[in-house]
C-alpha cells in the first residue's frame, strides 16, 4: 500500500456481490458496482480463492443459440434457420414419406417381405457423450463445460441422424428399383 493512502476495507456486502456476480457479469462492471479499482477488485479474489471459494473473474459469454425449431441450445445454424439435427429429422421425414408412398405401389407380399428383412438393419446409435462433472467448479468453469456438453451431444445427435438418413435413402433407393422392375414386367 502506498504511503498516504486511506485503506478502505471490503465489507460482508461486498464479498458477497463480489461472489455471486464474479463471472456472470465482466470486471468492469462489478468494480463499477463497488466503486473499487481493478487491482483491488482482483487481489481480493485471489484471497477469497485462497480462503477456498471459487471464484473466476473471467465473464462467461455463451456461444450457443436456441433454435427455434427444437428449443435446444445449438452451436451451428444452418441457412434454414435451424440447427443440424433438426434439418436431419425434416430429411428423414421426407424420406420415409416417399418410402411410405412406394410401399404402396409394392404388391402385398413384397411389402410384407420387405417389413420382415428391413426390421433387422438398424444400427446402434454411439454411446452418449458423458455429462461433465461440475463440483468444485467456479461459475465460469461450469457454464465452459455445460456448453461444451451440449455441443457434444449436439453433434452426436447430428451423427446419428446422418446415420440413419442415408440408412433410408438405401432403402428407398431399392424399393425404387423393385417398383421399377415390376413396372417393366407389367
Amino acid at each position: 500500500m502506498r504511503k498516504g493512502v486511506k485503506r478502505c476495507d471490503w465489507t460482508v456486502l461486498e464479498e458477497t456481490y463480489l461472489l455471486t456476480h464474479a463471472g456472470r457479469i465482466p470486471k468492469r462492471e462489478i468494480c463499477k458496482h463497488l466503486r473499487r479499482s481493478a487491482r483491488s477488485v482482483r487481489d481480493k479474489a485471489y484471497h477469497l480463492r485462497l480462503q477456498g471459494h471459487m471464484v473466476d473473474l473471467r465473464c462467461y459469454k455463451p456461444r450457443l443459440t436456441t433454435c427455434p425449431a427444437c428449443g435446444c441450445l445449438r452451436s451451428k445454424m444452418g441457412r434454414e434457420g435451424i440447427c443440424e439435427p433438426c434439418r436431419k429429422r425434416e430429411q428423414l421425414a421426407q424420406i420415409h414419406s416417399r418410402i411410405a408412398d412406394l410401399l404402396h405401389q409394392l404388391p402385398q407380399e413384397e411389402r410384407e417381405r420387405y417389413a420382415d428383412t428391413e426390421a433387422e438393419t438398424e444400427s446402434t446409435p454411439d454411446p452418449l457423450p458423458k455429462a461433465p462433472n461440475l463440483h468444485g467448479l467456479s461459475y465460469y468453469q461450469r457454464a465452459r463445460a455445460k456448453e461444451a456438453h451440449e455441443i457434444a451431444m449436439e453433434e452426436w445427435s447430428a451423427r446419428n441422424l446422418h446415420r440413419q438418413v442415408k440408412a433410408a435413402q438405401k432403402r428407398k433407393e431399392r424399393i425404387e428399383k423393385k417398383v421399377k422392375s415390376m413396372r417393366l414386367c407389367d
